[in-house]
């Protein structure tokens, strides 16, 4: 079982900030660091939650209803200290520097023909290694249609319906920790589904899923 460090090392700087990315890249424990990401009107990819700016910059515009420039210089903070809004560019310099695998969650694109752009984007770090997970299954067969990259269906529940969909498309699991248990895991292993899980924050649960044979564990603090 290998672990992802959700939104950078959160313990030591600000989610989804460089400066979160660069201590988790530090990090020997972590084999990739994940973070969020949404497209701009225009087509660039910013790293971020939520659909709007208001949590972390007072700002309650919509990244996918804004260009790049118009944003470019938000600062977002944790009430101490601000830090720039990252690209996704920016992102995967880190991982390149530190050689982590980077973990790329889809929230939401403007446009769905901005994940060629993403593609063409990833192209230009052939040394990194890119798990791409996203709870929009059209995003994951758009992107399975148009490349090989390693993608998981982010769900909390398994569906006869989402089965099928990641069994056709060859898209593993990325599941809620509350929706995992024994028998589940099994009937997807011996499916041929690669598995991970989100988000474990205790000692007790990471044992458990180290045992049941799960391949990634996304944590905030472990």
């Amino acid at each position: 079982m290998e672990y992802i460090a959700h939104r950078g090392k959160t313990k030591e700087a600000l989610e989804n900030t460089l400066e979160a990315f660069i201590e988790a890249g530090k990090d020997q424990h972590y084999v990739g660091i994940e973070c969020d990401m949404h497209s701009t009107l225009d087509g660039v990819f910013i790293v971020h939650h939520d659909d709007t700016l208001k949590r972390l910059a007072n700002d309650e515009r919509k990244i996918t209803e804004v260009n790049y420039e118009d944003i470019k210089d938000v600062e977002l903070s944790d009430g101490q200290k601000a830090y720039a809004l990252p690209t996704l560019e920016a992102f995967l310099d880190i991982c390149k520097t530190y050689k982590k695998a980077p973990m790329l969650e889809i929230k939401k694109v403007s446009d769905i023909e901005h994940l060629n752009k993403l593609l063409t984007l990833l192209e230009l770090y052939p040394e990194l290694k890119p798990i791409i997970i996203s709870f929009n299954m059209n995003y994951l067969k758009y992107l399975r249609a148009i490349s090989n990259f390693d993608l998981y269906f982010l769900t909390t529940e398994i569906t006869d319906q989402n089965m099928y969909d990641c069994r056709v498309n060859e898209i593993n699991y990325y599941i809620n920790k509350e929706s995992l248990d024994k028998q589940t895991i099994k009937t997807l292993k011996s499916k041929g589904f690669k598995i991970g899980v989100f988000t474990v924050n205790d000692n007790d649960t990471k044992e458990e899923e180290k045992n049941l044979n799960i391949d990634y564990l996304t944590t905030d603090i472990l």
